[in-house]
């Protein structure tokens, strides 16, 4: 236990080092995936015991299990979800294989966010009568020059590799992620990035308590675009508690998980809380398993109600794989409402 304070110690002060960041430098990654964690309101950092893991917290696929604690020869999760009227389309892929089964894991893990059928338009020479200053004021006699559908389309995407390796160790389960984000937008404008994420885990610390940390962008992630512009992504320190209560009559199990993510950027009221430069986001949510076959599901995530259902199929079909489907509903006040949907597999 003393060992496991002082490494997420360490991992806060890491947290908090000073250096100059772009607040939304890549928020993609952010929307996270499976949406199992995402409608328990992305309070998912010390529960991390599917193949999402990759993505929540590394650490979680140390002793890496199936579904149902069997052991796994491996698990993957596939996610689509489309937002904004269909216009952005989000993707997310995440597989787990175990190296020596109950003590170590790699996993990988591609997220993929795009939008399609952008038209580029040149401003110069679009306006004819123009008055010189860039703007189209049809009020003022000016005129388009060219018919914009003339204009060839374009797409933005956005892309981010996890590789990461979980081990037991007797303190707690660890693990880290190499990640690589590259960004294509439009007029041959991309950028390329590296980062690292560490996490650690501890379970069944008191009664099913289960405990976790994961410091994303451990070391500051940086982004260089072809334009020469550099982004830079502080640390974030996500801390976690997950507690099952077991309802035996019921032959379920409720799992309640609280998550917190603490970074230093001066975010100020973009986040739910802050003092100065340190702020405060909080994610809530609970999982009713009922039979080990159907979960019900509802969380906050940073304020916003989610809510969402799973259905788990054990040996289905010829092939004695283990397959789960989990839907997610996100209720946002200004945006529209998302539907996440996605598959799980494992054998």
């Amino acid at each position: 236990m003393r060992r496991m304070i002082a490494v997420v110690s360490v991992l806060l002060l890491l947290c908090g080092a000073e250096a100059k960041a772009d607040k939304y430098a890549g928020e993609f990654m952010a929307l996270g995936g499976g949406a199992r964690a995402m409608a328990m309101g992305g309070a998912f950092t010390s529960i991390a015991d599917d193949a999402t893991a990759v993505f929540w917290n590394p650490a979680g696929i140390a002793g890496f299990n199936s579904f149902l604690s069997d052991p796994a020869d491996y698990s993957m999760s596939f996610m689509h979800s489309e937002r904004f009227g269909s216009i952005l389309d989000y993707n997310f892929f995440s597989a787990v294989f175990p190296l020596k089964a109950g003590e170590s894991s790699w996993g990988i893990s591609v997220i993929h966010m795009g939008i399609d059928d952008i038209r580029i338009i040149p401003i110069d020479g679009m306006i004819g009568n123009s008055d010189g200053d860039d703007r189209f004021e049809p009020w003022d006699d000016e005129y388009l020059m060219k018919n914009y559908e003339d204009f060839p389309l374009e797409s933005v995407n956005d892309f981010a590799l996890f590789l990461s390796y979980g081990q037991k160790m007797g303190f707690g389960d660890i693990g880290g992620s190499v990640k690589i984000i590259r960004n294509d937008q439009v007029t041959d404008v991309s950028s390329f990035g590296i980062g690292i994420d560490l996490g650690i885990i501890k379970r069944n610390m008191w009664r099913g308590l289960s405990v976790g940390a994961k410091l994303q962008d451990a070391t500051g992630t940086y982004i260089s675009w072809s334009t020469g512009k550099r982004e830079f992504i502080y640390p974030c320190m996500k801390l976690g508690m997950a507690y099952p209560l077991r309802l035996r009559g019921m032959g379920s199990v409720l799992l309640l998980a609280a998550d917190g993510d603490f970074r230093y950027e001066n975010m100020k009221g973009v986040s739910q809380l802050w003092i100065g430069r340190a702020s405060l986001d909080l994610h809530l949510g609970a999982e009713l398993i009922i039979r080990e076959m159907v979960s019900l599901r509802g969380g906050y995530d940073m304020g916003r109600p989610t809510a969402g259902v799973g259905f788990l199929l054990d040996d289905f079909g010829p092939w004695n794989i283990s397959m789960g489907i989990d839907y997610a509903l996100l209720l946002h006040d200004m945006l529209d409402t998302t539907h996440r949907v996605s598959l799980m597999i494992s054998h």
